[in-house]
């Protein structure tokens, strides 16, 4: 009886597990999530951003290397958001006032997005920070970035795409 045990049990293993938990592949569409903006209201996230390369810093607050990420992408937003770039930042479950607090810190002009629910975190397999992914204009994955990338690099990706 027990050799017979796991074949009895993989078709509850497959059903618990949950492809979406899974990183992007290169190359793949995003999925679609509602995220609520910082400044207020909402927006349903890729689509709100078709046509543009998407530059996306998820972070929260206890991260250390994420303030200087999102600090350094700043001069690459105000370069390239003439020609088709959108950088975003969007914190990882963190209540509002905490994220105020962070935000009040930075000098940063582009969106901030809440993915208060972690739907978002867990549909793109964000299993660590700083990450950050490129999308390209139709929507699809181009790079992810875990550690972060240096402001060189991230401009080299982000022309590439332009």
């Amino acid at each position: 009886m027990t050799r017979w045990l796991p074949w009895l049990l993989w078709p509850l293993l497959l059903t618990a597990c949950d492809a979406t938990d899974r990183p992007l592949a290169i190359g793949q569409e995003v999925p679609a999530v509602d995220l609520v903006r910082f400044a207020g209201g909402t927006v349903q996230f890729p689509v709100a951003y078709r046509g543009r390369v998407l530059l996306i810093h998820f972070w929260a607050d206890w991260c250390a290397l994420c303030r200087e990420e999102l600090q350094e992408s700043e001069p690459l937003y105000r370069r390239y958001r003439d020609r088709g770039l959108e950088v975003l930042a969007i914190n990882l479950q963190q209540p509002r006032e905490t994220v105020r607090s962070y935000l009040a810190g930075l000098d940063i002009s582009y969106p901030v997005l809440l993915d208060s629910g972690g739907e978002m975190s867990r549909r793109y397999g964000v299993s660590a920070l700083p990450v950050i992914y490129l999308l390209d204009r139709r929507g699809r994955l181009h790079a992810r970035m875990l550690g972060g990338a240096s402001p060189d690099q991230l401009e080299r990706l982000v022309r590439s795409l332009l």
